[in-house]
Parts: structure tokens; C-alpha cells; sequence
């Protein structure tokens, strides 16, 4: 969650050895199973995404203010029982997958730099929470306090706030944010809290009118409090319902229990002004409940919890366990019920805190809930943080927990922690795809690495415990010491377009002079039976911006970038350059004319396309006409330039600091605009920003005396 230094967020994961646990079958030991009051939500409004405002500002941001969890669960950073896997990476292991996971696609998502400069100075917040959906043609991501819509190729289609997005009551902040795509309802579901400064709460959700996430979406809040903050709410959607459960603490401070509102999936898809729904809590024998994302139909919505530590809510009867809950019937008519059995699991504990190069224990992994659930066709995965001893190591280091259970016989049939001497692995996400695959994302860092991506999975019909090599697909690319703050958590969605495909999403540290600068990275996953085709891979590019006129020389860093006679083409988006290779290795491009905005940029050789990396084009600025105009405002001109959007809202302009007014572009180099009021007698600076993005340089308006 974010806010200001008051809060401490339950989560931690660590690295890649992978230590198998006993398999268990279920018991009912320890069920305590509660019962639903009624509960109603209702509408705010609608909004349209691409209609949302960018919030023109100066380039200077304020201090990164953290979000924190309150209260602080009760840790212990010891090894867990459990085996931990070794990847193949480590000389331990075994045996190893024989299949292997590709990157079909990645770029950079959405970054601190960039939302500040989208949205505006109260965006500099931190950790970002990433999440992902993918629908059948883009890509929504979401983070704290912002949302982006992107192609899948990687092209920014539209940044916005999310504050602005849930329609959020003055004296109110976003943060949490949780999305899905929901294939069989053809819709997007997003969710979050609201808070105030004194910590009460509502909790925030939508859903959009059609599968494009740009589009109108109906927004909805429930469990309106002045004094009880609903922290880290996490959605599911069944055929029928539409699951968000959340931890309680009342004034911030103490825990009250976990809370589950189920409300009709049919009401919501009718736009009703008023969803009828079912309400447990809070319930203190209960903590951080995670819905699971469903992949296949079915009326029941799976959840679990993780009832194997004491946490915030003390040693429950029965524990160590697993609490797998399916709730049933129908939120509309009242018939709700909770069904829960707990098979037992080895134990899970609090990870240690992350290292850092030349800073030891620098980066908070939180506590051992679980993160992520997703269930298809009776098979179900969960994930979490550990703490456990890797193979070869006598340092306890954080460690991802996955857990698989047969919902059909309530076993557990897979139960391990990842693992690495000398590593840690945290944060992580799970998802399938349509074949049963399972694909988990997590951050890695050391006292060699800086926090970075990396990924791992499991084809279906694998040996228990055995993991595909692992890769990190983005490198952490400095120190980041504004705080201790990481996470909360990492996000992975499967593609409806191409369901052996799943998307991951996760935080990395960015490049700054401040050590400050978060950034996320999205990546397409598959997984083959064998090696991938060679082909082109980009490692890096220099430099990562230039004009929007094009004409920037860009160097390219990898491998398999050439063959032969054959032409390297280069993609800026969907333009096309060709490449000039002194090597397979290295390559340049003169970059195609674009507009303003973060771009995917790919090489292909022989028909074989690369991964993507993210190029971003800075608009510039040629004219404005006329020059001068009055203190009052309201002068129309018109600017000239490159790289400017037609989309509406995507291109503004700023007279200082204010905003200009009726910006309308005909043309990527040609735009309309109505001057803000201005001081008398004094020349201001006209920047422009295109997608969130600022311009290279700036033009001069001058206010008359009158």
C-alpha cells in the first residue's frame, strides 16, 4: 500500500534452489467456517480511459514518499523445513527440466520518472505494487497511483491516474492495485483502496463496458469507514461472482481480521446502480485471503491463506496448514457459503531482509502471506515469501513458497521453496496457461546484483519440484536506497489471444542519480519442449531516447543480430529502419520520425523478430504563432513541431506552469491550443509533454502589460 511511513507490508520472497516439501492430504483440522452478512456497493460513475486527463508539471518531484502496511505481524527469519528447489543453475541439482522457458517479448513498462512527469509531483510514491492483464488485443498495467494501457507490442497507447480513474472523494488516495482480465465475460476487473490521512477507507472497484481497456468503465466502492483501513484487497472473478477480500486494521494500527465481500458478477455486468453482495469480517483467525484468479468456468470462487505462520493474527488451531476456501451459491439471494478445508504444509516463516551490492540486508521482503492464487481445471498454485537455507549456504535468505493443491481431492501435491546460495529471491507471481504450464516471476538481488526480474516455470506432467532454467530477464541497473520499501508484489496474466502465452510484470531498480528511480519491466512468457529457434536477441541500446524527427543513431548491443546477406530489420514501433552490423553482436539504426512516447524496438533476422526494448521519443517544439498575447489568457495559437499525438488529452502544453486549454492536434507536427492567464510584461516557457513524455526543448510566449 502506499502512504507515508506508517505502514509495513507482509510479503517476501527469495531465491532459486528449489527444496520439495511432503505431500498431504487434506483435513479438516482447524476449519472454522464463518457466515455471510449482507453487503451492497455502489456505483460512482462512469469514465472513459482515454478521456482521462495527463496533468501537466515542472520537472521537479518531490521527495518518493513510501506506502507502508500498519502493524507489524510477528516475524522469524529462520529456515523453513521445507525442500528447496535447485534450479539447474546449481551444480546440486539432480535433474533438470528439459524444456525451456522463452521471452517471446519484453520492454520496459511504466517508470517513477515517467508517471511523475504524465501525471503530476503527488505520483512520486513508492513501492509501485506492478500488475498486469493481458485481453485479446493490449495490455493493462497497473501500479501505484497509475495506469497504463500498452499494445503488445509495447507502445504506450495512454497513461492515467488512477486517483482519477476510481473517482476518488477529495481528502482520498489511491493505492493496491489489482487487475484481471476476465476472458469469459470478455471484461476488464480492477480494484484498490482509498484512503484518507486519518486511515479510513473504502474500497474501490471497476469494470469496463467492452475488452478494450481504454474505453468507459463503471467504477463502484464499498465498505465505506472513517476509522478501519482496508489494506491490500485482492480480487477474483468466478462464472458468477466477484470476490475481494482485505486485511482490517482499525486506525491503522491494530488488526481487526481479514474481510471477504462476494458481490453478483451478473449485477455488475448489467451496470446496476447498486451490486448486491455478501460480507464475512472481520475475522482475526484469518489473515491476507487471496482470491484466485480463474482460468477456467466454474460458480465456485477458490481462495487461500496462509494458516502455516502466526502473523498478524496468532497460531491458529491446526496449524501449519494451507486454509483452501471455495465459496458457493449466490450473492444475489443471500445463499453464500464458506467451505474451507486446511491439508497441511510444512512451514512457512518471515523472509530476511534482500541485499544489495555493498548493502547487506537493504530491501524489505515483508512477511510470508501469500501473494498470488490462480486456479484451473482443479489444479491450483499459490505463492509467497519464505525465508529457508539454500543448498551450499549457512545464511538464511528470503525464498518464493509454491504451493500446488488438487482441488478435486484437497491434496497437496507440491509444496517447495526457490532457492540460491548467496541470493535472494522475492516478490513473486504465479500463473498457468492453457496447457496446466506454471510460469512464476520474482525479484532477484545480492551483494552482486542489483534488484532485477527473474523468471522460472514448470511444464505440466513435470517430477514435483523440478523448474525449467531460470533467466533474469531484467537487471536491476543501480543501488536503490530511497528506502528499504520493495514490492508489494509482482503480477502475471495469461494472453486470452494466445493461451500459451502468460505476461509477468515486475519491479526493478532503474538507473538514477538519486538512487530512487523504480521501474517495471513486462515480458510474454512461453514454454517449449525444446531449445528456441536461434534467432536475434537485444541486450541493450545507446541511447534509449532521441527526437521525435527521428534521425538519432541508435546502437544495438546483443546477439544473433545479423546473418549473412541477410537484412537486419529494425522496428521503432511499427516503423521500419534498416540496420547496418559490424557483427552479430552490434548493430546501428537511425531511428524513423515518431510521436512522443515510449516505444518497443525490435530486430528482425531472417523472419525471426528479437525481443523488444523500450525506446522513447522526446517531442520537439518548431513555433507558435502568434508570439504575445494578453495577461488575461485566451489567446488562441498554434504550435508547430514533431512528435505530437492526435489522440485527445495524449498532447499537452504548459505557459510556465499552467496548462493550456483546448489542445487539439490535426497532425503529428501541428496543434491548436488556448492560452492559460499569465504575469504581465514577462516571457514564459512553452514546453509540451506527449504521453507523459516532455519535450526536448521549449519555445517563449509573451504577456503584454494588457
Amino acid at each position: 500500500m502506499m502512504r507515508a511511513f506508517t505502514r509495513s507490508v507482509v510479503a517476501g520472497l527469495a531465491t532459486l534452489v528449489i527444496f520439495p516439501f511432503v505431500s498431504v492430504s487434506a483435513s479438516a483440522q482447524g476449519v472454522r467456517e464463518p457466515h455471510f452478512g449482507a453487503v451492497t456497493a455502489a456505483e460512482v460513475g462512469e469514465v472513459t480511459v482515454r478521456n482521462l486527463p495527463t496533468v501537466q508539471t515542472n520537472s521537479h518531484r518531490g521527495g518518493v514518499r513510501p506506502f507502508r502496511h500498519t502493524g507489524n505481524p510477528i516475524r522469524s527469519d529462520h529456515g523453513s523445513s521445507v525442500q528447496v528447489a535447485v534450479p539447474p543453475e546449481s551444480a546440486t541439482v539432480a535433474t533438470a527440466s528439459t524444456a525451456t522457458e522463452q521471452v517471446v517479448t519484453g520492454f520496459t513498462g511504466v517508470t517513477l520518472s515517467q508517471q511523475v512527469a504524465a501525471l503530476g509531483n503527488d505520483q512520486a510514491v513508492a513501492p509501485p505494487d506492478p500488475q498486469i492483464a493481458a485481453g485479446p488485443a493490449a495490455l493493462l498495467e497497473m501500479v501505484n497511483s497509475s495506469g497504463t494501457v500498452w499494445t503488445k507490442s509495447g507502445t504506450l497507447v495512454k497513461i492515467f491516474d488512477l486517483n482519477l480513474f476510481f473517482q476518488l472523494p477529495a481528502g482520498y488516495t489511491f493505492s493496491d492495485p489489482r487487475v484481471l482480465y476476465d476472458a469469459i465475460s470478455g471484461r476488464w476487473f480492477a480494484n484498490g483502496v482509498a484512503f484518507t490521512q486519518a486511515l479510513g477507507s473504502r474500497l474501490v472497484f471497476g469494470l469496463s463496458d467492452t475488452d478494450d481497456p481504454a474505453g468507459t468503465w463503471h467504477i463502484y466502492f464499498a465498505g465505506d469507514s472513517s476509522n478501519v483501513l482496508h489494506d491490500q484487497p485482492k480480487i477474483g472473478v468466478s462464472t458468477d461472482k466477484v470476490a475481494i477480500s482485505f486485511n482490517d486494521f482499525l486506525s491503522g494500527a491494530l488488526f481487526l481480521g481479514q474481510s471477504t465481500y462476494v458481490f453478483s458478477k451478473a449485477a455488475m455486468l448489467a451496470s446496476a446502480s447498486s451490486i448486491p453482495g455478501g460480507a464475512i469480517g472481520p475475522d482475526s483467525t484469518r489473515v491476507s485471503i487471496v482470491p484466485a484468479i480463474e482460468l477456467a468456468a466454474t460458480a465456485t470462487e477458490y481462495m487461500t491463506y496462509n494458516n502455516s505462520d502466526c502473523g498478524y493474527s496468532g497460531c491458529n488451531r491446526g496449524y501449519p496448514a494451507i486454509g483452501v476456501v471455495s465459496i458457493t451459491g449466490d450473492p444475489a439471494t443471500g445463499t453464500l457459503a464458506w467451505n474451507e478445508s486446511d491439508p497441511a504444509i510444512a512451514g512457512t516463516s518471515g523472509p530476511p531482509k534482500a541485499d544489495q551490492p555493498g548493502l547487506p540486508a537493504s530491501i524489505d521482503t515483508n512477511d510470508d502471506r501469500f501473494l498470488t492464487t490462480v486456479w484451473q481445471n482443479g489444479n491450483l498454485w499459490t505463492v509467497g515469501n519464505d525465508a529457508c537455507t539454500p543448498p551450499g549456504d549457512l545464511v538464511v535468505r528470503p525464498c518464493p513458497r509454491l504451493i500446488q493443491v488438487s482441488t478435486a481431492s484437497l491434496t497437496v501435491n507440491q509444496n517447495f521453496d526457490l532457492g540460491r546460495a548467496g541470493t535472494g529471491f522475492f516478490f513473486p507471481a504465479v500463473h498457468l496457461d492453457n496447457a496446466g504450464d506454471m510460469y512464476v516471476v520474482y525479484n532477484i538481488s545480492s551483494l552482486s546484483d542489483y534488484v532485477g526480474v527473474r523468471i522460472t516455470g514448470q511444464p505440466a506432467g513435470s517430477a514435483p519440484q523440478q523448474v525449467v532454467t531460470p533467466q533474469t530477464i531484467q537487471p536491476g541497473q543501480g543501488l536503490y536506497t530511497c528506502f528499504s520499501r520493495w514490492g508489494d508484489y509482482s503480477g502475471a496474466a495469461l494472453d486470452p489471444a494466445s493461451p500459451t502465452d502468460v505476461w509477468v510484470a515486475g519491479e526493478y531498480a532503474g538507473a538514477s542519480t538519486t538512487n530512487c528511480e523504480w521501474a517495471t519491466f513486462v515480458a510474454r512468457l512461453t514454454l517449449g519442449a525444446s531449445a528456441p529457434p536461434p534467432g536475434p536477441a537485444i541486450s541493450s541500446i545507446s541511447p534509449t531516447s532521441g527526437s521525435a524527427a527521428g534521425g538519432t543513431t541508435v546502437t544495438f548491443q546483443g546477439s544473433g543480430l545479423s546473418a549473412g546477406g541477410t537484412a537486419t530489420v529494425v522496428n521503432f514501433g511499427a516503423n521500419q529502419v534498416t540496420a547496418t552490423c559490424s557483427s552479430a553482436a552490434a548493430c546501428t539504426a537511425v531511428s524513423p520520425p515518431g510521436v512522443g512516447g515510449p516505444v518497443g524496438v525490435t530486430a528482425t533476422v531472417g523472419g525471426i523478430t528479437s525481443n523488444a526494448v523500450s525506446f522513447t521519443y522526446l517531442p520537439v517544439l518548431s513555433t507558435i504563432n502568434p508570439t504575445a498575447g494578453p495577461p488575461a489568457g485566451g489567446t488562441s495559437v498554434t504550435i508547430t513541431g514533431t512528435g505530437f499525438s492526435t489522440t485527445a488529452g495524449a498532447t499537452t502544453f504548459a505557459f510556465g506552469t499552467n496548462a493550456a486549454t483546448g489542445v487539439s492536434c490535426s497532425s503529428t507536427t501541428t496543434c491548436t491550443a488556448v492560452t492559460p492567464p499569465g504575469p504581465r510584461s514577462t516571457t514564459l516557457s512553452v514546453t509540451v509533454q506527449v504521453n507523459g513524455v516532455a519535450g526536448a526543448n521549449s519555445l517563449s510566449f509573451f504577456y503584454r502589460r494588457k
